[in-house]
């Protein structure tokens, strides 16, 4: 049924391949102007940069001011650089000395040579950002009106991390981001929560442009679901030069989803250099003692610069990544309820034969996978700009990813089972799998973006036009599986469908900086527009994959044959032609943003922005923050703010229908139900409305003792009407209870008009919430004996509340009062989904973190602490009514160390591990893993993982 994806009118594919087209054509016509470019005649700058005792400084910083040119001084403290003709000015700078510039004279064909001799100076960097603020080219971190930090790509290689999820997890304490074990999509892209808020209200950024969602929404019981993430690992790590984090709402400036902050990725544009960077590593843990999760990447990043100005970096990457796993040994009897296993048995008849579950033969530790998922992926990425003259460029960056990602079901299908895993061995088919099979869940991701834009000085306003396309794709397969309503003529891998994402914005901005005012001392100013249109696409699996074809399976449920007719393939039915959707909408946004420095200790900023949506309705947003400086050294900063996020088309759109077993024997078929659905209407959820936040911020910046710098900063964040998933409505129930009953009877005759389905859930703005907190970092910068010491303590503690839950006034309209209450306070957003959101992931985190670099030797070490979080039951059925389910997770330190060594002036040599002491999360208690085969699972996972220790060992070389 794939091939139904090829050569079809009209299709996604040729959509694709047309758009591609054109950027090829683009790129084809950009890569002919840099090759001409390069024709310039050039010359070259060499030199030697010492201390003031004519010690040499390795590793030096060269720049050629104006231009994106430079490099680094060698082991000799000598450098050579290629330089357009003409006057230049070169800029050296090294941590510790005075940065120092000198005037040179290019001439082609020649050598010039410079030689500096730097003074000592102070160790703290004066880190300058640019996110935060529209109106001003830049201030020091320290120095801005709300918090930001900088994650330079040295301490991104310092993590021992190859991907960007892991690293904003183990570097920034305000960031949480954990691989989810089992089938959902949510084990193949990973989620990046920023301040303790939804993953999609967080904005993301690549040089300063918006970056595309990914196709997914989260769907199944992760502290994600509901959300949508943006796919992060589809960006080279070896492309970024750094990654800025924004901890403070932003919508007024920066559009929907800025409502806990925004994170930018600033891409590379290093020339004259290549780099090769190459990573292996291992899992060796305690558990059962594995060795597994083997991992392999390799990226190689080049630039170079042509004419006065331009340059072009590439970088690829290729990866692989083993699978992890965790799981446990599946007890023959229940370690909760000591009931017997039976054997269940594909037959015409009713068996009558109980059979000792001892007898079977499977691996009971291989019954559940529960680690990460196996993952091989590639991506290159590009960063470019071409002068014009007169300081205006033309720039583009993008690039592709592509990966595959397989995560076994947690659920094997044994040929017996247990009492919750009845209808799953139902569905057995000897003749397929004599002793049962885990299902695997594979995904292919692809990730495209490309931006190209204009910007230079016009009549003293910098401006900046721009255009961004990017797109994600998932296309689901489900292999090592069957259709059971088939028998044994069941293919065992499936098409289940693909998810499809593009957005296309277009930006005119307008800078300019006044510093003659009558009153005060600078006024930047900043307005502009934005444009953007959004697709969202839901296309069909092969029929096989989600169809029943009427076979009947008897089973032995209690001594008691029960027949039951499957359909769909086991762990994804795939997605129906009544789920496919091709929605899109489009939206225009007007901006203005001022900063006024009314002297050089008191800075006041103000900003407005008005969306309107072409589905939703229009929004105005406004924020204001102020900095004063109490001295030199301190200063106190705050912000005010009004934010708001449009509901996803994913959200608005998304539709599936799913098999989830039951306890007795059935198949719970529920459907995930659109908002634009008839199922929708007739439980009278409303259509989606955007979320809207108000935000409080205050802090304190201050560098102490000349060595130290220090930040404090307390938040409030308020998100009135959020978008969450509902809990399961269901026709049945196997309580006695009468309220619980009846509530079942109300949603049976709410869906008697699809039969089926027999549950249900929903999008809605379910829940208003308030999320406060405190970060605070302590850096220390020093010369120590002959070496340099760096030393951080980095803070976040936040605690969420859900104070209002909304369910909709028409919700299940006609029911009894009993009826309604328990269908609201116990389905629509029960105890489980509140626990998620107020206590699910850990509550605070600590990282401390100490690198001392030694002329050729630098270790490196980071003690990071995750605190605890809880783990809630449902009480849907009314089965939990003392938390005895409930599990709160104590908290953890986990310990990284590396060593990196200089080998020679272009190769460098690090080992490292990342959970040196092997440290694992609690185990899940009795209660929510009888089994024995999950002693973590989802719930356990919401911290560093649970995959143990992982040894590893990178090769660099740089030329």
């Amino acid at each position: 049924m794939k091939t139904r994806l090829l050569i079809i009118e009209g299709s996604p594919l040729i959509d694709w391949v047309e758009r591609k087209a054109q950027i090829f054509l683009l790129l084809i016509t950009f890569l002919f102007i840099t090759w001409n470019a390069q024709a310039q005649q050039q010359g070259t700058l060499s030199g030697k940069v010492t201390d003031v005792n004519s010690a040499p400084l390795p590793g030096a910083t060269v720049v050629l001011v104006g231009t994106s040119l430079g490099t680094v001084t060698d082991q000799n403290g000598d450098f050579t650089l290629n330089a357009p003709v003409g006057a230049a000015r070169v800029r050296i700078s090294f941590v510790g000395y005075q940065t120092k510039e000198l005037q040179a004279e290019v001439k082609a064909g020649d050598n010039t040579r410079l030689n500096f001799s730097l003074e000592e100076g102070s160790l703290l960097s004066e880190e300058v950002v640019i996110i935060g603020s529209r109106a001003t080219s830049g201030r020091s971190r320290i120095d801005t009106p709300v918090p930001v930090d900088i994650i330079q790509a040295k301490e991104i290689r310092a993590t021992g991390q190859v991907d960007i999820t892991q690293i904003l997890n183990f570097v920034a304490p305000s960031i949480s981001s954990n691989r989810q074990p089992g089938g959902d999509g949510s084990a193949h892209i990973d989620p990046v929560a920023l301040r303790g808020v939804a993953p999609d209200q967080t904005l993301v950024l690549i040089n300063g442009k918006r970056r595309h969602g990914s196709a997914l929404v989260n769907v199944l019981g992760t502290p994600a679901q509901g959300s949508v993430a943006v796919d992060f690992n589809s960006i080279p790590v070896g492309a970024i030069e750094r990654i800025e984090v924004l901890r403070d709402g932003a919508a007024a400036q920066y559009g929907s989803d800025a409502i806990a902050g925004v994170v930018n990725i600033v891409l590379k544009k290093d020339t004259e250099n290549v780099t090769v960077s190459t990573t292996a590593g291992v899992h060796n843990t305690k558990f059962r003692n594995t060795t597994d999760g083997a991992l392999f990447q390799t990226d190689i990043n080049y630039g170079f610069g042509f004419g006065k100005g331009g340059y072009l970096n590439l970088t690829a990457q290729i990866n692989q990544r083993e699978g992890t796993r965790r799981g446990g040994y599946y007890e023959l009897t229940n370690r909760l309820t000591n009931a017997r296993q039976y054997w269940y048995s594909y037959a015409a008849t009713t068996p009558n034969e109980e059979v000792d579950a001892k007898e079977l033969s499977v691996d009971r530790y291989s019954s559940v996978a529960s680690g990460n998922a196996a993952q091989n992926g590639s991506g290159l990425f590009f960063n470019a700009a071409i002068p014009l003259g007169d300081g205006a460029e033309v720039y583009a960056f993008g690039g592709i990813g592509s990966r595959e990602s397989n995560s076994p079901n947690n659920a094997y299908r044994f040929p017996n089972g247990t009492s919750n895993a009845r209808s799953i061995s139902s569905r057995y088919v000897p003749e397929l799998y004599p002793d049962g099979f885990l299902p695997e869940n594979v995904a292919r991701i692809n990730d495209k973006s490309f931006t190209t834009g204009l910007r230079g000085n016009k009549s003293g306003w910098d401006v900046d036009l721009s255009n961004t396309f990017g797109s994600n794709s998932v296309q689901y397969y489900v292999e090592n599986t069957l259709n059971a309503s088939l028998g044994a003529s069941s293919p065992t891998r499936f098409y289940s469908g693909k998810l499809l994402f593009s957005q296309n914005t277009t930006n005119l901005g307008f800078v300019r900086k006044f510093s003659e005012l009558s009153v005060g001392q600078s006024l930047g100013v900043a307005f502009g527009a934005e444009h953007r249109i959004e697709n969202y696409q839901i296309e069909a699996g092969e029929e096989a994959s989600h169809k029943g074809y009427g076979r009947t399976y008897v089973t032995l449920v209690g001594g008691t044959a029960t027949g039951i007719t499957p359909a769909g393939a086991q762990a994804f039915p795939g997605y129906q032609p009544g789920d496919e959707q091709d929605e899109s909408r489009s939206n225009i946004g007007l901006y203005g943003d001022l900063e006024y420095d009314i002297t050089d200790r008191i800075l006041l900023t103000g900003a407005l922005r008005y969306e309107d949506y072409s589905d939703f309705g229009d929004k105005l947003t406004w924020k204001t923050s102020t900095r004063i400086k109490l001295t030199d050294d301190i200063a106190l900063r705050g912000a005010v703010s009004t934010g708001f996020r449009a509901p996803s088309l994913q959200q608005q759109y998304y539709s599936a229908t799913t098999s989830i077993p039951q306890g007795d024997g059935s198949l719970l078929l529920s459907a995930v139900a659109n908002n634009e659905s008839a199922v929708t209407k007739a439980f009278g959820v409303p259509q989606l409305k955007a979320e809207t936040s108000f935000n409080l911020s205050a802090g304190a910046t201050a560098r102490l003792f000349n060595d130290f710098t220090l930040t404090v900063d307390a938040y409030q964040i308020d998100i009135d009407d959020r978008v969450t998933l509902t809990g399961f409505f269901q026709t049945t129930t196997s309580s006695s209870d009468p309220v619980v009953q009846g509530a079942a009877a109300v949603v049976a005759n709410l869906l008697s008009a699809y039969p089926d389905v027999n549950s249900a859930q929903f999008f809605s703005n379910s829940i208003d919430t308030r999320t406060r907190g405190i970060d605070a970092i302590l850096s220390y910068r020093s010369a120590v004996g002959r070496g340099i010491l760096n030393v951080s303590v980095a803070t976040n503690f936040t605690r969420t509340e859900v104070v209002n839950v909304k369910p909709p006034v028409g919700l299940v309209e006609g029911a009894s009062t009993e009826v309604r209450n328990y269908l609201s306070e116990r389905i629509f957003f029960d105890r489980l989904q509140k626990g998620r959101y107020e206590r699910g992931t850990p509550q605070d985190k600590i990282i401390l973190s100490a690198s001392y670099t030694y002329k050729k030797f630098t270790p490196f070490v980071r003690l990071t602490r995750f605190g605890e979080y809880t783990s809630f039951a449902s009480q849907n059925n009314l089965d939990n009514p003392t938390g005895a389910r409930d599990q709160t997770f104590s908290s953890k330190w986990v310990s990284d160390f590396t060593l990196s060594y200089q080998l020679a002036p272009f190769v460098s040599v690090t080992a490292g591990a990342n959970n040196l002491f092997d440290v694992y999360p609690d185990e899940q208690i009795i209660a929510n893993n009888q089994t024995g085969a999950l002693p973590y699972g989802t719930a356990a996972g919401q911290q560093f993982g649970f995959n143990g220790a992982f040894y590893y060992g990178r090769l660099t070389f740089s030329f």
